[in-house]
């Protein structure tokens, strides 16, 4: 027999209309539960189960707003329920159409999606839009998730690494250190350079810390700058190994989502124009301005992504057969399934090399202390037996 004991509902959980609602007179500890709910982040994950599940249940006849509200009850993610809550209400009240409503938040709906559901608003084709939008973003969750885990093992491994290093330097070798020095014979050169090693990790560890903080700080202003920004990109679009991994991840983000919107009915300038403000890479979303402006200019697109050298050649050759046979978004969404069979290839490879390079890193960092703690251990036994 089960016991539920029934408490009052958290104000977190009372419905909030953005920019409706009057939370002025609410008491301090409200006013910061509800920043820390306006500040919390919604997944990609939970965004394309609500785009799923709006599909399923327009497509099922019940009315727009409603459905909203239906999922609103449902989700537990209390931003995403204020959201959809005042998404209803401009609906509603305003008048708005979900795709103006949706402009609300850009930290939570893509540009290139609220095009996609204007788009199909003004064909009538909502249903559909908001299926492929569902797909597109699984593909990207499947992705990600397939390259985390292949970078998984190796961080764990290299993260233990460095913990194992910092546990020896600072409390094992000092002991050695003292035994070292009760005999006071001459060490070995490896065996000077791992105490002072320790001698510098124990004595500037504020150091250390602050130079790896402001490096990971400075790093990330850097990378976050236009001129760094575009630096970093075009480094990674060049980075020896993994190069032909990254182009292939390009051409899949750029061929799926270019699909996704010609088939939702965008022109293909606005749609090239949506697609460099989605693409993550900035040296990749210049080459797609730079092809959509040729396409102004009076030429076809596959003469654009021909042009700027960026993409692989097989693109620029599937899309010239696409505009040939009038079937542009079926050729890009095949080319884009073909290339993440490749990806999930090159993935798995890149796994299997990285294995044995990461067995070698701690052989290495083993051997190295091995002998740095036991070559002067063997001498002093020398010592003694003669």
């Amino acid at each position: 027999m089960k016991f539920e004991l029934k408490t009052t509902p958290p104000v977190s959980t009372k419905k909030i209309i953005y920019g409706v609602t009057d939370r002025s007179g609410a008491p301090l500890w409200e006013k910061l539960n509800d920043f820390l709910i306006d500040h919390s982040p919604v997944k990609m994950k939970e965004k394309g189960l609500l785009f799923n599940s709006l599909r399923l249940l327009v497509s099922s006849g019940i009315r727009f707003t409603k459905a909203l509200g239906m999922l609103s009850q449902r989700t537990h993610n209390l931003r995403l329920k204020r959201i959809l809550d005042t998404i209803n209400y401009d609906m509603t009240e305003d008048g708005k159409k979900f795709s103006e409503a949706m402009r609300k938040y850009p930290t939570v709906f893509r540009t290139s999606e609220i095009k996609m559901v204007y788009s199909g608003e003004i064909t009538g084709k909502i249903e559909d839009v908001l299926d492929t939008i569902s797909v597109q973003i699984q593909k990207n969750l499947e992705l990600e998730g397939r390259i985390q885990t292949a970078m998984m093992y190796p961080s764990v491994v290299l993260s233990a690494i460095v913990l194992a290093i910092g546990v020896v330097m600072g409390f094992v070798v000092p002991k050695f250190e003292t035994l070292f020095e009760s005999f006071g014979s001459e060490l070995p050169a490896i065996t000077k350079f791992m105490i002072g090693a320790s001698h510098f990790v124990q004595h500037s560890w504020w150091l250390v810390i602050t130079i790896v903080v402001a490096g990971i700080f400075w790093f990330r202003n850097w990378k976050n700058s236009e001129t760094g920004k575009r630096a970093w990109h075009g480094f990674l679009l060049e980075l020896p190994i993994l190069k032909p991994l990254i182009n292939n991840i390009q051409t899949v983000h750029v061929a799926g989502n270019l699909s996704t919107m010609m088939a939702s009915g965008i022109p293909v300038t606005k749609a090239l124009q949506i697609l460099s403000k989605v693409v993550t890479n900035s040296v990749i979303s210049d080459g797609i301005l730079n092809a959509e402006k040729m396409v102004r200019d009076g030429k076809q697109m596959h003469e654009g992504f021909r042009e700027q050298k960026l993409f692989d050649p097989v693109l620029g050759e599937v899309v010239e057969v696409g505009e040939q046979s009038g079937s542009i978004p079926e050729i890009l969404k095949k080319t884009a399934d073909q290339y993440q069979m490749e990806i999930d290839a090159q993935l798995r490879n890149i796994t299997t090399l990285i294995e044995p390079v990461v067995i070698v890193l701690v052989g290495g960092a083993v051997i190295f202390m091995a002998f740095a703690i036991l070559t002067p251990v063997f001498k002093m036994q020398q010592v003694f037996t003669g």
